[in-house]
């Protein structure tokens, strides 16, 4: 009788799995975690808070990044002076990121803008980039450009 009422309850159980999907998910996912997985280390994703270190013209920076999933992010400098937002893309270990920030004078009225583009390289919680910034007057109009580099570190 015990056996009976054991059988009677895989055949219930089992009829319940098939009608829910259930069996097949967990069959596929007990094949498939047996299967090994090749992890890629050769980079990681740029994504993530990261502190960085360098130079802007002839100024040493420490800014603060974001970097998130959708691709945008926030930079703010070491002085919390102003938040800086942009667009990024990566491939492979290869980024690219843009942004832009207003600059305020003594008041807290824009005296002019940054506009910023760096090309870089991920290895592993460290970036390194490179590139060229731009000052603005509040009508668009260049008035300089300097060169940035940086360092990172993911926090």
């Amino acid at each position: 009788m015990r056996s009976i009422a054991t059988r009677a309850g895989v055949v219930a159980a089992t009829a319940v799995l098939a009608l829910t999907g259930l069996g097949a998910a967990t069959a596929s996912a007990a094949t498939t975690a047996a299967a090994p997985v090749a992890a890629d280390v050769t980079y990681a994703s740029l994504a993530g808070e990261w502190l960085g270190s360098g130079t802007a013209g002839s100024n040493q920076v420490e800014p603060h990044f974001f970097f998130y999933g959708n691709g945008t992010l926030k930079m703010i400098p070491e002085d919390n002076a102003y938040l800086a937002t942009g667009t990024w893309q990566q491939s492979g270990n290869s980024f690219t990121f843009h942004l832009e920030h207003p600059i305020y004078d003594s008041t807290g009225a824009v005296a002019f803008y940054i506009k910023a583009d760096q090309t870089g390289t991920i290895n592993g919680d460290t970036w390194n980039s490179t590139g060229t910034s731009g000052r603005y007057d509040t009508q668009g109009n260049l008035i300089e450009t300097f060169t940035v580099t940086l360092t990172a570190h993911r926090v």
